[in-house]
């Protein structure tokens, strides 16, 4: 039977109100068609919100841009009008803000589906539409009235909880028992961080925030909310509010009688961390994982909530990542997974759809049942083109999965960029038709001299090309940006394989193609950790650029190494090497006087090629340390002959690191302040800093060949 459209969607809605879920509608035609279509769905949903071009005035209108803005709010009913493309991350953002009995359409040409008339990331989400969990509404003279079968019958419950505590109202049970598990922190034993995971609507920020209306309520408290910015944690705030009846003050503060509730940035959480009792981590994923270790060395009672599955992409690798090195610091952490949604029903339609349109739950692939030493000569290493990933899920899922695992900040829109990107290369090593690793290259360079020119003089930014810019833009070299290179994005090796040397035959393959295409250099960019550097340095890269300030989403300085292929880049190389070196050690004292002093020593000892000379001799420098190890000259009476002897001593082959080298780093070649290193090395005074100086430079010196 079939009906018009004014009642197939009133019925639908009913069916969507009634089984509290939600669903996918596709409109496939022309602009008008779809608009007007569009229109008259939306006279069955209250709240509704149109997300790109030509909205009605009866909608809500945002840009994509706009998309993240809306996160935290409902609606009836969102049109994601795609005619003009379609952002995998406005998507997925999007899609959070649809509530239980509402709808979310997508106005998509009909191209889509249609093989080499689009991208592959558009057909494969064109093959997704005609799926059981979407509705796909083509135009034609039909398309006036559709057949009330085609409404699906959802099997879809919403669960109805009543929590025995009517003060503090939890919606499901699983719900009440994570808010408990939150007190417990704050009244049960200490060093027993709770790490609070869940997918989107499932009332994570809620939940954070009625256990923290019940702690403000019960006891004298200060409470920590810190967050990538006060709109990811206003939802704990307005719960805390709602139950209290405070007041939020313009610092971002609630006051209920001699307790408190305050949202501290970020990037001030770790020093200001004892001012409080309690401190809840909100979006702990999107924070850079060196804050979170930093807050762990800070605070002894901490909730850490994260989204697995939002809309950044960023909650999986955090959930492998982030436990690995909690459970070496503090073994006794607990976690706490909310897995009934609040927002919408369990087995919602639209969420099985995202899921798998944007790889939210794509697994690394298994390698448990491998023999990695025997198996290691079976490997294939090999080019992967990006028309037979589109082709295949599973291949798909295995690669997206292993690069969740490995970085952070993987999102959605990776899956649109690995697709669709004409300049990124993915070479991928596998095993049984099993992809366990991969790395993700992008060409980059070719500017003609004229553009380069004015990269280098810091007139133009081109979209991309990060590493070809940086050479020119940071370093002065615009034939850097004239000349064709490789740049590394990502290399990811599944667990089980690491450690066995399939890291660098990755980038020898990389090396291969590169040299095959007559390209002048490889190189990558990287936030500067330890391990990172070596693996690195063993594959033959060079360091030629340390970032002055720490990038916001890995928390570390980002650190650029490059390996020369062709002889004229050689020419500039080898003066680039050099540049490194001499920067470094004049900016060791402003610009990188706070870097972490393991990660200075590894950069000087294996960079930096001439030590410190002041014109002193050596009997001057000699009798002076020889003095100030026996207590009868100062700290600041012989900083040149220390920084002079350690200098050197830190480019010998034998010199390897431990925490005296760091002190002595930190202090003579860093110039920490005294109450800096103190405090560091947990040494209670000046005086006993200055005296472990005095020692680390007499156990050392009799190393060196330079004193004796």
């Amino acid at each position: 039977m079939s009906a018009p459209l004014d009642i197939f969607f009133a019925q639908l809605q009913q069916q969507l109100s009634r089984h509290f879920c939600r669903q996918l509608v596709v409109l496939e035609g022309d602009a008008e068609w779809a608009t007007t279509t569009a229109t008259v769905i939306g006279n069955y949903f209250s709240q509704r919100l149109w997300a790109g071009d030509n909205a009605p005035l009866s909608f809500i209108s945002s840009s994509f841009k706009q998309s993240k803005q809306w996160l935290g709010q409902e609606f009836d009913m969102v049109v994601i009008n795609a005619f003009e493309g379609l952002n995998a991350n406005t998507l997925g953002a999007l899609s959070g803000t649809v509530k239980g009995g509402g709808i979310l359409v997508i106005i998509a040409p009909p191209a889509w589906r249609l093989m080499d008339t689009c991208t592959p990331f558009y057909q494969r989400l064109g093959r997704l539409f005609v799926d059981s969990e979407a509705m796909l509404i083509q135009q034609s003279p039909l398309s006036d009235s559709l057949s009330l079968a085609a409404i699906p019958h959802y099997s879809t419950t919403k669960l109805i909880f009543s929590d025995v505590d009517p003060l503090r109202a939890c919606v499901t049970a699983g719900q009440a028992e994570a808010v408990d598990a939150v007190i417990k922190v704050v009244s049960g034993h200490s060093k027993r961080p709770l790490v609070l995971s869940a997918d989107r609507g499932r009332g994570k920020s809620a939940t954070l925030g009625i256990a923290a209306a019940e702690l403000l309520q019960s006891r004298t408290i200060k409470i920590a909310v810190t967050a990538p910015s006060f709109a990811c944690a206003e939802t704990v705030f307005k719960h805390v509010n709602l139950r209290l009846a405070t007041t939020i003050t313009q610092r971002h503060q609630l006051h209920y009688g001699a307790s408190r509730l305050e949202f501290v940035a970020a990037d001030e959480i770790v020093n200001r961390a004892s001012e409080f009792d309690f401190i809840m981590v909100d979006e702990a994923a999107a924070i850079p994982a060196p804050i979170l270790m930093a807050l762990l060395g800070h605070h002894n009672r901490l909730v850490f909530a994260t989204t697995i599955h939002g809309y950044e992409g960023t909650g999986r690798g955090f959930e492998i990542k982030f436990k690995q090195q909690l459970t070496a610091k503090m073994p006794q952490w607990r976690s706490y997974h909310l897995e009934q949604p609040i927002r919408w029903a369990t087995g919602d339609p639209l969420e099985a759809w995202i899921f798998k349109a944007l790889l939210l739950s794509a697994q690394a692939p298994n390698c448990t049942a491998i023999d990695v030493i025997s198996d290691l000569e079976a490997i294939h290493y090999s080019v992967l083109p990006a028309s037979e990933l589109a082709a295949n899920e599973r291949l798909l899922n295995q690669l997206f999965g292993l690069l969740i695992n490995a970085h952070y900040q993987t999102s959605p829109n990776d899956i649109q960029q690995l697709l669709d990107d004409p300049e990124l290369s993915l070479i991928v090593a596998s095993q049984a038709k099993t992809i366990i690793g991969c790395c993700v290259v992008s060409k980059e360079g070719g500017f003609d001299a004229e553009l380069a020119q004015l990269v280098m003089q810091g007139k133009r930014r081109p979209q991309g090309h990060l590493l070809a810019q940086s050479l020119a833009a940071h370093l002065g070299y615009a034939i850097a940006a004239e000349q064709r290179c490789y740049r590394i994005l990502r290399i990811a090796v599944a667990d089980g394989f690491q450690q066995q040397g399939i890291g660098t035959h990755l980038v020898d393959a990389v090396l291969q193609q590169a040299q095959n295409e007559n390209i002048d250099y490889i190189g990558t960019s990287f936030g500067a950790a330890n391990e990172l550097i070596d693996f690195w340095s063993h594959c033959l890269l060079r360091p030629l650029r340390l970032g002055i300030t720490k990038d916001a989403a890995s928390g570390h300085h980002s650190l650029l190494f490059v390996k020369p292929l062709s002889n004229a880049t050689s020419l500039w190389f080898d003066e680039a090497v050099t540049l490194f070196s001499a920067s470094f050690v004049c900016q060791r004292v402003e610009q990188f006087s706070q870097l972490d002093s393991q990660l200075f020593f590894k950069l000087y000892s294996q960079n930096v090629q001439q030590p410190l000379s002041y014109g002193l001799t050596q009997s001057q420098i000699e009798h002076q340390l020889r003095t100030f190890i026996q207590g009868g000259l100062g700290y600041d009476v012989v900083v040149a002959s220390l920084e002079s002897w350690l200098s050197q001593y830190l480019l010998q082959d034998d010199c390897i690191w431990n925490d005296d080298i760091g002190f002595a780093i930190a202090k003579i070649l860093q110039k920490q302040s005294w109450s800096v290193v103190g405090e560091r090395y947990h040494l209670a005074s000046r005086k006993v800093a200055q005296q472990h100086l005095r020692d680390i430079v007499a156990r050392y010196c009799s190393l060196s060949s330079l004193i004796y």
